[in-house]
């Protein structure tokens, strides 16, 4: 058999993406590089590359090999013609995980959020991205450990800017760990243009603040997007009326919360079921089990400033309702049978005691029945007992479980309010009919599927 023999002088050929040169032609474009030179302090005499061409690369790297770890950045470009994207050569053995922390480093001192809202509105206008519905939202990142920030070198002001890794309401399932809250903007195809990580105990309300802050500046600046859509946690009374302010309205909608200005959500359901106006509004996507809905709509003045109510009321909403009655009457079961157990002493406080149960909340939809019995025993004392020994009479009274009826008037409440949502919005009837209203807002998953990316 012959020898394997290998060339002299052999060398690979460096291949070139097709991804990575739109990646490349895209970021070249909006001037990323010059953008983050300008606004990173950097010494070019002491920087093999710029941090700017560093930023291009580490974007680049996110269309390779993304099982090879970011720690080994040259790994991810072997066999890939990088002076292509740096323009020279020489550059291309300065491409380590050493450059690349420094670049990060330099870039997280300069505020790279900013940097981040900056580009991406750039990017939005340049290439003409719909901006016709704005989603917020947040979730939450979990870390594990103490983080003990007191035992950091920090200055007061370094320690006021620091970002608390803390306990609050984990979206992940995990209270036990604490957190970091990430919010973010995106547009209706999921493209994020504001992103902003917050301490672990910051809530929604606060966000949704920070958020309206933001969409009012880049209002100032000219530019114009459509329709805002968060969740019930924008609806509080300072941010409504911050958003209906005449000089700079911010079309949103959203849904009503319950406790909102004196249960306006309830009010809305009782009197959509009461005025019988429903409006079928059918289907919103396709499928067997496509939810149906009609809605309700009406216009009040909340906050000072008139808005758009429109009660939905849809099929699973419905089905759950219905469901959940049943679920509510098992669950009550033991608790009739535990009454039946419980032995008193005197008939007053038996019946103190069923008035106490009647006030539980697992109760309110039903009438249970008791009926008070009364037990006499005899207690004859020890020993031989003389003629004219009598028996000490001892009298007890048991709780008799009768029949569970349902309260028809608070059933029928109880199933209109389950079955409806209340959806809150500025946007004009003539700028958007109901229907699209609630495409609209449907659409608020699209921040949600956002942040699984």
């Amino acid at each position: 058999m012959a020898k394997l023999q290998m060339k002299s002088g052999f060398t690979r050929k460096h291949k070139l993406p097709l991804i990575l040169t739109l990646v490349h032609s895209v970021m070249k474009q909006l001037g990323l590089v010059e953008y983050i030179n300008e606004n990173v302090s950097w010494d070019p005499s002491h920087w093999e590359m710029s941090p700017g061409d560093l930023a291009q690369l580490l974007v680049l790297s996110t269309f390779t090999d993304i099982r090879i770890p970011l720690t080994h950045l040259e790994d991810r470009f072997e066999g890939i013609d990088v002076s292509f994207f740096l323009g020279s050569a020489s550059k291309s053995a300065a491409v380590n995980s050493f450059n690349a922390g420094r670049a990060l480093e330099r870039i997280g001192e300069s505020d790279p959020e900013k940097m981040y809202q900056v580009m991406a509105l750039s990017a939005v206008k340049q290439a003409g991205i719909p901006t016709q519905r704005l989603h917020a939202d947040t979730t939450t990142v979990s870390f594990y450990g103490e983080y003990d920030t007191t035992k950091m070198n920090l200055t007061d002001e370094e320690r006021a800017e620091l970002l608390q890794i803390e306990c609050g309401y984990n979206k992940d399932g995990r209270p036990e760990c604490k957190q970091a809250v990430v919010g973010q903007i995106v547009n209706e195809t999921g493209i994020p243009i504001m992103q902003k990580i917050q301490d672990g105990s910051t809530p929604d309300v606060t966000w949704n603040a920070r958020a309206i802050d933001y969409l009012r500046e880049i209002q100032e600046k000219g530019f114009q997007y459509g329709v805002f859509v968060a969740d019930s946690k924008l609806v509080t009374h300072d941010l409504v009326t911050s958003m209906n302010t005449p000089e700079n309205r911010i079309p949103f909608v959203s849904r009503c919360p319950s406790n909102f200005e004196g249960k306006l959500e309830e009010r809305c359901i009782l009197r959509a079921y009461s005025e019988n106006s429903w409006k079928d509004m059918g289907r919103f996507h396709d499928g067997e089990k496509a939810a149906c809905y009609r809605g309700s709509c009406f216009r009040e003045e909340v906050c000072g400033a008139p808005v758009r109510l429109l009660v939905l009321e849809s099929s699973p909403l419905k089905e759950k309702a219905t469901a959940s009655l049943e679920k509510r009457r098992l669950e009550l079961e033991p608790e009739v049978r535990k009454m039946g157990k419980k032995v008193f002493m005197c008939q007053a406080d038996a019946e103190e005691e069923i008035r106490r149960f009647e006030k539980q909340p697992c109760v309110g939809l039903f009438q249970c029945q008791f009926s008070i019995e009364k037990e006499i025993k005899e207690k004859w004392p020890r020993g031989r007992r003389k003629a004219d020994t009598q028996p000490e009479i001892e009298e007890r009274y048991h709780l008799k479980p009768g029949e569970i009826t349902i309260n028809d008037r608070e059933r029928d409440k109880y199933l209109q309010k389950a079955s409806c949502i209340v959806l809150i919005s500025n946007v004009r009837e003539e700028e958007q009919g109901d229907a699209e209203l609630v495409r609209i807002y449907k659409g608020q998953q699209t921040v949600e599927n956002s942040f699984r990316c």
